[in-house]
């Protein structure tokens, strides 16, 4: 009985409704929350909480230790609610409708949340397993017993990155024998310029954790909000187009079939130290050349060609077609982890489309690269990035013996950003914020997880020479024949 009793009390009624579903500027109404979404090394991350009260506040009764935000987990087609945990405050003030913070009396009052990678509940969006269950948003119930606040109607988040972008979605029919369609959700974004020069582009490939149905999984999950922020679109002059598609199940997914006529899964790294692949493959592809007359060397077995290779290359023609502002001489393609696979894939396919390649943590074997198609790629503009220590993907099975095989094909413009582990540059996390002076980790930066390597590369800290990896992808444009 006392366990019914504590479940029931686990359920609550609340209101948890969206006025708008997508990160624009909002403005909550009485008794209304808005939660600020920040882009961050790690994924998303709830910074702020602007409230509505409904009436007046001094600045003075408004204190952090009163205030008690619940983040709330909601079932689909229903406002009951299952509390998941509590967001931390460090401060609260009166603010205006933006959260900025004011002196006079207000009827909005912004709560700041503790911000940290190690923070349970912080990410606003669900993603459990069983997930599809419920809601694709958390809710908060923001509290003070003090003032009289109750708030559990929240209108909406916001984030004044992923407001640049535009979302939609795109349907390709295979052709014959099946006529399968598959649909693409995508972000895109396109830099407002005074310039009459055209702009390029960046095809951006997420990887297998931004999968599925959630558009804002794909622009915070990485931090791909980077991509039209002022550091990395000040890289080129007249900024640069940003298309960022999202594969509803994998990119390593492959148009060939096996048992039971489902398809297959592009063959990954079965030796790195832990393979973090939601499907991979038990035995690799055995696809062996019809031409008996190749030299036995030009015989390595392929990675099969992902199932979405289609569909994204004439996304692309679309988004090309409706946005003649993009100079098509100066497109780059560019992923991590799965998306790093696919990155690879568009350009061993279609290579003819992209004007420079940036890979990381790559998950294309080198084994499965065919010679013919090295000296291919050897021509293209590459530059890649992983850590030694990746415990997804071994970086000496895949980057690295590409990195040398291109060499070794005369590579003139292959450029690298090789790191020991991945740590925050910024200054801001530590390994251990409650070391003292004493302490062996005292003053040693966050470390991230070995294969997360993209963080170097969206904080634009991947640099050869003179030149960040965004500054040399500026230059880069098709060679004209």
């Amino acid at each position: 009985m006392r366990r019914l009793l504590s479940i029931l009390l686990f359920f609550f009624f609340s209101f948890f409704c969206f006025s708008q579903d997508f990160f624009e500027f909002l403005e909550p109404s009485a008794k209304q929350s808005v939660v600020h979404v920040g882009g961050y090394d790690w994924g998303a991350c709830v910074d702020r909480i602007t409230i509505n009260t409904g009436n007046l506040v001094s600045p003075q009764e408004i204190a952090a230790k009163d205030f008690k935000v619940n983040q709330i987990l909601y079932p689909k087609n229903t406002n009951i609610g299952m509390e998941k945990g509590f967001l931390p405050v460090t401060d609260a003030f009166a603010s205006d409708s933006q959260g900025n913070k004011i002196t006079a009396p207000s009827n909005f009052i912004t709560l700041l949340m503790d911000v940290h990678p190690l923070l349970d509940n912080s990410s606003p969006f669900v993603s459990i397993s069983f997930s599809s269950r419920f809601k694709n948003y958390y809710g908060y119930k923001i509290s003070n017993k003090k003032l009289g606040i109750n708030i559990q109607n929240l209108k909406g988040f916001t984030n004044e990155i992923a407001a640049k972008f535009t979302t939609s979605e795109f349907e390709y029919t295979f052709s014959a024998p099946e006529e399968e369609k598959v649909k693409l959700n995508y972000a895109s974004y396109i830099p407002q310029t005074d310039s009459s020069q055209k702009i390029p582009l960046i095809l951006w490939f997420h990887g297998m954790g931004e999968s599925g149905t959630n558009i804002y999984q794909v622009l915070f999950g990485t931090k791909t909000t980077a991509l039209a922020d002022k550091k990395i679109q000040g890289c080129f002059p007249d900024g640069c187009a940003i298309l960022a598609p999202q594969c509803p199940t994998g990119w390593l997914e492959t148009t060939d079939k096996g048992p039971g006529n489902a398809r297959v899964w592009a063959p990954v790294d079965k030796n790195a130290p832990a393979n973090k692949v939601k499907k991979p493959i038990t035995k690799l592809l055995q696809k062996l050349s019809l031409d008996k007359d190749k030299p036995r060397e030009d015989k390595i077995q392929f990675a099969a060609v992902s199932y979405y290779t289609e569909p994204v290359k004439n996304l692309l023609y679309k988004y090309l077609e409706n946005h003649p502002e993009i100079d098509q001489n100066r497109i780059y393609v560019g992923g991590c982890s799965a998306g790093g696979y696919m990155t690879m894939n568009m350009m061993i396919e279609n290579s003819e489309l992209f004007a420079a390649a940036f890979p990381i943590c790559e998950y294309y074997l080198d084994s499965k690269i065919n010679p013919s198609k090295i000296e291919i790629l050897a021509k293209k503009p590459f530059w890649f990035t992983y850590a030694l220590n990746d415990d997804a993907v071994n970086p000496e099975n895949n980057s690295i013996p590409t990195i040398v095989r291109l060499n070794q094909a005369g590579a003139e413009n292959l450029h690298y950003s090789e790191f020991r582990n991945v740590v925050d540059l910024s200054g801001k996390y530590l390994l251990n914020p409650d070391a003292e002076n004493d302490d062996a980790e005292y003053g040693l930066p966050y470390e991230y997880p070995g294969h997360w390597s993209w963080i170097y590369v969206l904080n634009n800290d991947c640099i050869d020479g003179n030149f960040t990896l965004f500054e040399w992808l500026s230059q880069q444009e098709l060679k004209k024949d």
